[in-house]
C-alpha cells in the first residue's frame, strides 16, 4: 500500500531505511505523527496505532477506513464541477473553511472528500494552514482534474484499517497507551535549517521549545523499555539534545519545495535508543 496524500516530510524515499533498523520484536507499531503514513502502509503492521494532531487529516483516514465508496463518489463529483472551471472551483472548495459555523455543518465524510481533492489539486500538493487555521495554499494550475485515488489502493487501505487504532491528540497523550512491546516511530515537524523552512502542519508551530518537550516524551519512553526511532533534520541542536542516543546521518531528497529547484537532499538523522 502508498500513501494516498502529498504530505511535507514523507518518508516515501527513507521507508527502506528505516524499515531496516525497526527491532524483531516488535509487537505493534505507534506513529505519533503519522502524516502521509508512508512507513505505517508499507509496514502493514495489524493492530497499529497511528496518531495526528491534524485532525483534518484524521478525518481523512476515519473515511478511507469507514466509508471508502463514498469518499470516492464524493471525489468524482468534485472533479466533474472542478473540469467546468478550475481555478474558480478550487478557490471556492478552498475557502469553504472560512465560516466556522458552515464548514463544521458539512458531514465528516465530505470533509475528507475535499481535503484529499485540495491536496491533489493545489500548488505541489502542499498542506498548510495560517493562523487561524484555515487552508492557504494557492491553486496548483491544473486545467483539468489528475487522478486524484487509487481505487484499489483506497479499498486495500480501507480494510487494513480497520484494524487499527486512528486518534487525533497532542501526542504526549499516547504515553499511557504505550506498552510493551510496541515500536514507536517519532516523525515531528523537524527542527529548521533556515527560517522559511516548512513546518506548518496545524495552526500551531513546533519550536525549539516543543523540540525539548519531544525529547522528553522520549525519555520516558526510554525509561519504561519502549524502543523509539526519532527522524529529524541534522542541526546542531538535534545533536545536541539527543547526545544520549545513538544517531545515524541519512541524506533525504527533499518531497515538498516551493521551488522546484531547490529540492536538493539534505541531511537527517534518525535517532534510537537501542
Amino acid at each position: 500500500m502508498k500513501p494516498f496524500v502529498k504530505w511535507a516530510g514523507g518518508k516515501s524515499k527513507l521507508v527502506d531505511e528505516i524499515k531496516s533498523r525497526i527491532p524483531k520484536d516488535t509487537k505493534r507499531l505507534v506513529e505519533p505523527f503519522v502524516g502521509g503514513g508512508a512507513l505505517f502502509l508499507s509496514l502493514e503492521m495489524p493492530n497499529s496505532l497511528i496518531n495526528d494532531n491534524n485532525k483534518e487529516l484524521i478525518n481523512l483516514y476515519k473515511t478511507i477506513r469507514n466509508n471508502p465508496k463514498k469518499l470516492m463518489n464524493n471525489v468524482d463529483k468534485l472533479a466533474i464541477e472542478y473540469n467546468k472551471s478550475p481555478e474558480e472551483f478550487y478557490y471556492y472548495l478552498r475557502n469553504l473553511d472560512k465560516a466556522d459555523v458552515i464548514y463544521k455543518s458539512f458531514n465528516p465524510t465530505f470533509r475528507a472528500s475535499r481535503v484529499l481533492f485540495l491536496n491533489k489539486t493545489d500548488f505541489n500538493g502542499l498542506y498548510r494552514v495560517n493562523a487561524n487555521n484555515k487552508f492557504n495554499v494557492p491553486w496548483g494550475r491544473k486545467e483539468k482534474a489528475p487522478e486524484i485515488y487509487d481505487k484499489k489502493n483506497i479499498d486495500e487501505i480501507s480494510d487494513f484499517l480497520k484494524t487499527t487504532t486512528i486518534v487525533s491528540k497532542d501526542y504526549r497523550k499516547l504515553q499511557k497507551d504505550i506498552k510493551a512491546g510496541d515500536f514507536v516511530y517519532i516523525d515531528p515537524p523537524y527542527d529548521k535549517l533556515k527560517e522559511d523552512t516548512f513546518t506548518t502542519y496545524t495552526k500551531d508551530d513546533f519550536d525549539r521549545a516543543n523540540q525539548v518537550e519531544l525529547k522528553e516524551f522520549c525519555d520516558e519512553l526510554n525509561k519504561k523499555g519502549i524502543k523509539f526511532l526519532v527522524s529529524n533534520h541534522n542541526t546542531e541542536f538535534i545533536r545536541d539534545l539527543y547526545r544520549d542516543y545513538n544517531i545515524s546521518i541519512v541524506m533525504m531528497a527533499r518531497n515538498i519545495n516551493s521551488n522546484g529547484q531547490k529540492r536538493n537532499a539534505v541531511e537527517e538523522v534518525l535517532i534510537s535508543n537501542y
